[in-house]
């Protein structure tokens, strides 16, 4: 039986609901380069890294033409320029960021978003002393539902895989954390508990109200 010693959040969704930003900022950038998305922007795509995002969006010779580098600075420019102003907690969030904290729980951020949006948002919420690590998309080769983020995430807190529990929004994020080694749990503001559920969520809450680290922990027994 595992001790709970770590929390792993997703960002986007998770710890804020600003999925719809992020559509919008696709959109408007294709819009402003006279760019046709392929498809439409879904929820399929919540939790992947940008660089499997934009071939999709996109196509391979737009890729190739503009440069991913390029692609991934100038949409997120857009992004944080749209969202700044509007960051705020999911409700509930910062009574469980704290009460891990008194509980001697270690939280990290387990994001695919780059290293420029992870510090924007932990600033905007003003969480930084109570998270004590993060992993960017900027930081890792494999974007969600790869395994590599929570496994970074984990062993950047020093623990191990079965010790620590991934919160998260997004179908592809349950799938990494379980395929890391983790208990998840998922909050439903993207996805439905069914979708969630099926991926391997243990837990399924519309946001932290309703949470505390006691019933957190009780997964893990």
């Amino acid at each position: 039986m595992a001790q709970l010693k770590g929390l792993l959040f997703d960002m986007d969704g998770t710890l804020v609901d600003n999925l719809a930003y992020h559509f919008k900022a696709f959109e408007e950038y294709a819009k402003r380069e006279g760019l046709t998305l392929l498809e439409p922007l879904s929820l399929k795509v919540n939790g992947m890294h940008s660089n499997d995002i934009f071939p999709l969006l996109l196509g391979d010779e737009v890729v190739a033409k503009y440069g991913l580098d390029r692609l991934n600075r100038e949409k997120e420019e857009v992004y944080r320029d749209m969202y700044r102003p509007h960051i705020k907690p999911i409700a509930g969030l910062m009574e469980l960021l704290r009460e891990a904290k008194r509980a001697g729980v270690k939280c990290a951020v387990g994001s695919s978003g780059c290293r420029e949006n992870v510090e924007m948002i932990v600033e905007g919420l003003g969480i930084a002393d109570l998270i004590d690590g993060s992993i960017s998309g900027s930081d890792v080769t494999h974007g969600k539902p790869h395994p590599e983020i929570f496994t970074k995430a984990h062993e950047a807190l020093g623990l191990k895989a079965e010790e620590c529990v991934v919160v998260e929004d997004a179908v592809n994020g349950i799938v990494a954390g379980v395929r890391a080694g983790c208990k998840c749990i998922a909050i439903t503001t993207t996805a439905t508990e069914k979708a969630l559920s099926e991926a391997g969520a243990s837990l399924c809450f519309s946001d932290y109200s309703t949470i505390s680290i006691g019933k957190i922990a009780n997964l893990l027994k």
